[in-house]
């Protein structure tokens, strides 16, 4: 790849993290709507997009392996859902930070299901990555969430709900990039992500509107904006690929939870305790080096992602 070709690619990654990191902001200000609600805008505007694009032939929708693109789309949908969720109920930083800690998760399935071999210093990373995770779930880090790490409760009773829903939505995303490696050969990554808002639209139209929430025009733009600025920031992040290496992408793409976990101590004044900020350090940290350690990126899930 040229010098040019990098550059461009390096400058839309880092545009694709200012995007997500905005869509984060505006889901941390609309925490009293249901989440059901700003993800099924997210599905309906990513479907709206891709299905123009397609109708006007800028990009091509074909699908060979329906039951693993359903597979893909269920525990991808899922995994998108609890993300917004977290950064609703825990903060945007503590949310981000915890759900993007599903590189460790995607080395251990990709162990379990494609057979990959772990070398030693990523199953080091992976164990610091967990690590991390429970210092940040379990003694309580930025955001609203319910863990407190009071001084006559375990680590395991301190942990909150919202904190457990959000290590599944990593998990889930880690499980969903070993569907991504398995669908790339057959299926485009328009086919895999319009798969993807396709079936996490069902999972969610009906809890979405069966609370008949008012808006307003405000809270109706607000939720506009989540859609667009998450769909522009997954086409920015796609064709980045195109000029990256997979190493220099994936790291770059790691700028998320950093700007997400500054804009939250910034923005909202969401407090961090010492091991919570530790905890959000040894994940990022980690899961760096989780990506240097595999040459060879899995394509990454849409998880606000």
């Amino acid at each position: 790849m040229s010098h040019r070709s990098t550059l461009r690619g390096a400058l839309m990654m880092l545009s694709a993290g200012v995007f997500f990191c905005v869509m984060a902001c505006m889901i941390r200000q609309m925490a009293d709507v249901s989440s059901f609600m700003v993800v099924q805008f997210r599905f309906v505007i990513g479907l709206a997009l891709l299905g123009t694009a397609a109708l006007f032939g800028r990009i091509r929708l074909s699908f060979t392996r329906g039951p693993l693109l359903f597979l893909r789309g269920l525990t991808g949908g899922t995994a998108v859902f609890l993300f917004f969720l977290s950064i609703s109920k825990l903060g945007v930083g503590k949310g981000t930070v915890l759900v993007y800690s599903y590189p460790a998760f995607a080395s251990i399935f990709g162990l379990i299901l494609l057979k990959e071999r772990l070398k030693p210093v990523k199953l080091l990373a992976i164990a610091a990555a967990l690590t991390g995770v429970a210092l940040l779930a379990f003694k309580g880090g930025s955001g609203s969430g319910e863990a407190g790490g009071a001084g006559d409760m375990s680590m395991l009773a301190s942990i909150g709900r919202y904190e457990l829903l959000a290590i599944l939505g990593s998990a889930l995303s880690g499980f969903s990039v070993c569907m991504i490696k398995k669908l790339h050969d057959s299926e485009s990554s328009y086919a895999i992500f319009f798969a993807q808002c396709l079936v996490g639209l069902w999972l969610v139209i009906i809890p979405a509107n069966v609370e008949g929430q008012s808006l307003g025009y405000a809270g109706g733009l607000t939720l506009l904006g989540i859609g667009v600025t998450a769909a522009v920031a997954q086409l920015l992040m796609t064709e980045a690929y195109n000029h990256l290496t997979v190493t220099t992408g994936s790291l770059l793409n790691m700028s998320v939870p950093v700007l997400n976990f500054v804009m939250g101590m910034v923005l909202f004044k969401e407090p961090v305790t010492a091991a919570g900020f530790a905890g959000a350090a040894i994940v990022i940290a980690s899961c760096t080096v989780v990506i240097l350690a595999d040459r060879r990126k899995p394509e990454l899930p849409d998880s606000g992602s």
